[in-house]
């Protein structure tokens, strides 16, 4: 029972303003996708063994080559709008912040 009031009174809570926020920005951010390094080096592996002469390129390897490219590519394309989003968003809460501290001072 008293677990259940401590629950609830963290819950009643408010959030410090940066939080409330980076919260609402944080939700309508787009997807950050996951960690690329393995895919690409897999990559560079594949291409170094197909140059040693080691694999030998078959339609089928470059086929999976380039699935693997296109998976990377759309990664980076979904990278690169979270960049842009958060650049912006970014932006405009410091010129609210500067505009609000400009009024305050006149």
């Amino acid at each position: 029972m008293e677990s259940l009031q401590w629950a609830r009174s963290i819950m009643k809570r408010k959030l410090p303003k940066h939080r409330v926020i980076y919260n609402r920005l944080k939700k309508k951010s787009p997807h950050i996708p996951t960690i690329t390094c393995p895919a690409i080096d897999e990559v560079i592996s594949r291409l170094e063994k197909i140059s040693n002469g080691t694999q030998i390129l078959t339609p089928r390897t470059t086929k999976a080559l380039e699935r693997k490219l296109e998976k990377l590519r759309v990664a980076n394309e979904k990278l690169r709008d979270s960049g842009i989003y958060w650049n912006k968003a970014t932006k405009d809460v410091i010129e609210k912040f500067v505009a609000q501290k400009k009024r305050r001072l006149f």
